[in-house]
Protein backbone atom coordinates (compact mmCIF):
# COMPACT_ATOMS: atom_id res chain seq x y z
CA UNK A 1 0.00 0.00 0.00
CA UNK A 2 1.38 3.27 -0.69
CA UNK A 3 1.76 6.24 0.98
CA UNK A 4 -1.26 7.90 -0.58
CA UNK A 5 -3.61 5.50 0.19
CA UNK A 6 -2.56 4.94 4.03
CA UNK A 7 -3.21 8.58 4.44
CA UNK A 8 -6.60 8.31 3.27
CA UNK A 9 -6.88 5.04 5.18
CA UNK A 10 -5.77 7.10 8.35
CA UNK A 11 -8.00 10.01 7.74
CA UNK A 12 -10.78 7.59 6.89
CA UNK A 13 -10.13 6.13 10.79
CA UNK A 14 -9.84 9.62 12.22
CA UNK A 15 -13.33 10.47 11.07
CA UNK A 16 -14.85 7.32 11.40
CA UNK A 17 -13.76 7.21 14.94
CA UNK A 18 -14.90 10.40 15.96
CA UNK A 19 -18.36 9.45 14.58
CA UNK A 20 -18.74 6.38 16.17
CA UNK A 21 -17.59 8.06 19.20
CA UNK A 22 -20.25 10.59 19.33
CA UNK A 23 -22.84 7.92 18.02
CA UNK A 24 -21.96 5.55 20.94
CA UNK A 25 -21.62 8.80 23.65
CA UNK A 26 -24.99 10.13 22.71
CA UNK A 27 -27.31 8.04 24.42
CA UNK A 28 -25.53 8.02 27.81
CA UNK A 29 -25.36 12.08 27.97
CA UNK A 30 -26.94 14.82 29.09
CA UNK A 31 -29.76 15.34 26.63
CA UNK A 32 -29.31 18.91 27.16
CA UNK A 33 -25.98 19.22 25.16
CA UNK A 34 -27.09 16.81 22.40
CA UNK A 35 -30.36 18.71 21.90
CA UNK A 36 -28.36 21.89 21.93
CA UNK A 37 -25.92 20.86 19.38
CA UNK A 38 -29.22 19.10 17.22
CA UNK A 39 -30.85 22.61 17.33
CA UNK A 40 -27.34 24.27 16.44
CA UNK A 41 -27.12 22.07 13.34
CA UNK A 42 -30.93 22.32 12.69
CA UNK A 43 -30.82 26.43 12.76
CA UNK A 44 -27.07 27.02 10.87
CA UNK A 45 -27.05 24.35 8.39
CA UNK A 46 -30.46 22.77 7.36
CA UNK A 47 -32.63 25.91 7.25
CA UNK A 48 -30.04 27.00 4.58
CA UNK A 49 -28.31 26.55 1.36
CA UNK A 50 -25.17 25.45 2.75
CA UNK A 51 -27.03 22.46 4.04
CA UNK A 52 -27.45 21.33 0.96
CA UNK A 53 -24.01 22.11 -0.19
CA UNK A 54 -21.97 20.55 2.81
CA UNK A 55 -23.66 17.17 3.04
CA UNK A 56 -23.04 16.80 -1.01
CA UNK A 57 -19.32 17.44 -0.50
CA UNK A 58 -19.46 15.06 2.64
CA UNK A 59 -20.77 12.61 0.92
CA UNK A 60 -18.61 12.78 -1.67
CA UNK A 61 -15.74 12.79 0.59
CA UNK A 62 -17.05 9.52 1.98
CA UNK A 63 -17.78 8.26 -1.05
CA UNK A 64 -14.13 8.28 -1.98
CA UNK A 65 -12.74 7.33 0.50
CA UNK A 66 -14.93 4.35 0.71
CA UNK A 67 -13.72 3.36 -3.08
CA UNK A 68 -10.15 3.81 -2.15
CA UNK A 69 -10.33 1.75 1.06
CA UNK A 70 -12.43 -1.02 -1.03
CA UNK A 71 -9.49 -0.92 -3.84
CA UNK A 72 -6.28 -0.46 -1.93
CA UNK A 73 -6.40 -4.17 -1.88
CA UNK A 74 -6.60 -4.59 -5.84
CA UNK A 75 -3.27 -4.65 -7.62
CA UNK A 76 -3.26 -2.59 -10.88
CA UNK A 77 -0.82 -4.17 -12.71
CA UNK A 78 0.53 -7.85 -12.30
CA UNK A 79 4.12 -8.60 -12.82
CA UNK A 80 5.16 -11.27 -15.04
CA UNK A 81 6.43 -14.29 -12.92
CA UNK A 82 6.86 -16.31 -16.12
CA UNK A 83 8.67 -16.17 -19.13
CA UNK A 84 7.38 -17.70 -21.77
CA UNK A 85 8.67 -19.42 -25.40
CA UNK A 86 6.45 -21.56 -27.79
CA UNK A 87 8.22 -24.00 -29.83
CA UNK A 88 7.00 -26.83 -32.31
CA UNK A 89 5.50 -29.12 -29.43
CA UNK A 90 4.13 -26.94 -27.03
CA UNK A 91 4.65 -23.69 -24.61
CA UNK A 92 7.50 -23.55 -22.06
CA UNK A 93 7.43 -21.08 -19.25
CA UNK A 94 10.38 -20.55 -17.32
CA UNK A 95 9.63 -19.14 -13.28
CA UNK A 96 11.37 -15.80 -11.99
CA UNK A 97 12.16 -18.53 -8.94
CA UNK A 98 13.93 -20.79 -11.29
CA UNK A 99 16.47 -17.45 -12.62
CA UNK A 100 16.63 -16.20 -8.85
CA UNK A 101 18.15 -19.52 -7.83
CA UNK A 102 20.47 -19.77 -10.70
CA UNK A 103 21.69 -16.48 -9.66
CA UNK A 104 22.02 -17.60 -5.98
CA UNK A 105 23.45 -20.92 -6.34
CA UNK A 106 26.31 -19.21 -9.03
CA UNK A 107 26.68 -15.91 -6.66
CA UNK A 108 27.49 -18.28 -3.16
CA UNK A 109 30.15 -20.22 -5.09
CA UNK A 110 32.46 -17.21 -5.69
CA UNK A 111 35.44 -17.04 -2.62
CA UNK A 112 34.50 -14.08 -0.92
CA UNK A 113 30.90 -13.58 -0.50
CA UNK A 114 29.20 -14.44 2.51
CA UNK A 115 25.23 -14.10 2.01
CA UNK A 116 23.25 -13.27 -1.42
CA UNK A 117 20.05 -12.11 -1.95
CA UNK A 118 18.25 -11.68 -6.09
CA UNK A 119 15.47 -10.37 -7.66
CA UNK A 120 14.31 -10.91 -11.45
CA UNK A 121 12.09 -8.90 -13.45
CA UNK A 122 10.95 -9.52 -16.88
CA UNK A 123 11.20 -6.57 -19.73
CA UNK A 124 10.64 -6.18 -22.94
CA UNK A 125 14.87 -5.94 -23.32
CA UNK A 126 15.48 -9.39 -21.74
CA UNK A 127 15.60 -10.31 -18.27
CA UNK A 128 16.84 -8.13 -15.73
CA UNK A 129 18.53 -9.51 -12.45
CA UNK A 130 19.26 -7.54 -9.59
CA UNK A 131 21.90 -9.56 -6.73
CA UNK A 132 22.51 -8.22 -3.54
CA UNK A 133 25.48 -9.54 -1.93
CA UNK A 134 27.41 -9.47 1.64
CA UNK A 135 30.86 -9.82 1.05
CA UNK A 136 33.89 -10.33 3.68
CA UNK A 137 36.80 -8.59 4.07
CA UNK A 138 40.04 -8.60 1.89
CA UNK A 139 38.14 -9.28 -1.17
CA UNK A 140 38.84 -7.12 -4.15
CA UNK A 141 34.95 -5.95 -4.85
CA UNK A 142 35.01 -4.50 -8.01
CA UNK A 143 36.84 -7.57 -9.43
CA UNK A 144 34.16 -9.73 -7.45
CA UNK A 145 31.12 -8.01 -8.92
CA UNK A 146 32.46 -8.13 -12.77
CA UNK A 147 32.93 -11.96 -12.09
CA UNK A 148 29.74 -12.51 -10.68
CA UNK A 149 27.79 -10.21 -13.46
CA UNK A 150 29.34 -12.16 -16.01
CA UNK A 151 29.03 -16.01 -14.79
CA UNK A 152 25.14 -15.00 -13.82
CA UNK A 153 25.00 -13.64 -17.44
CA UNK A 154 26.85 -16.62 -19.27
CA UNK A 155 24.68 -19.70 -17.44
CA UNK A 156 21.34 -18.13 -17.26
CA UNK A 157 21.72 -17.46 -21.57
CA UNK A 158 23.04 -21.04 -22.03
CA UNK A 159 20.79 -23.00 -19.56
CA UNK A 160 17.78 -20.86 -20.20
CA UNK A 161 17.89 -19.64 -23.63
CA UNK A 162 16.78 -16.04 -22.25
CA UNK A 163 18.38 -12.90 -23.39
CA UNK A 164 19.50 -11.19 -20.07
CA UNK A 165 19.46 -6.85 -20.91
CA UNK A 166 21.44 -6.71 -17.51
CA UNK A 167 22.75 -8.23 -13.60
CA UNK A 168 23.15 -5.37 -11.33
CA UNK A 169 24.89 -6.13 -8.24
CA UNK A 170 24.92 -4.37 -5.07
CA UNK A 171 27.12 -5.26 -1.94
CA UNK A 172 25.06 -4.04 0.95
CA UNK A 173 27.51 -5.39 4.04
CA UNK A 174 31.62 -6.74 4.70
CA UNK A 175 31.34 -8.98 7.17
CA UNK A 176 34.48 -8.83 9.38
CA UNK A 177 35.71 -12.49 10.09
CA UNK A 178 35.63 -13.68 13.62
CA UNK A 179 38.73 -15.37 15.69
CA UNK A 180 38.25 -18.27 17.53
CA UNK A 181 39.58 -19.00 20.34
CA UNK A 182 42.24 -22.43 20.70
Amino acid sequence: MNIFYRILVAVYAFISTILCGIIMLSPFSDKTIMAAVLDYIDVTFYRSNQYDAMLFVFGIVFLALNIAVLTSGIKGKRSNSYYCTNNETGMIRISANSIENIALGLSKRFNGVKDAKSKVKFTKRGVEINVRLSVFPDVHVPNLCKSVQERIKESVESTMEIGVALVDVSVDGVYAATKTEE
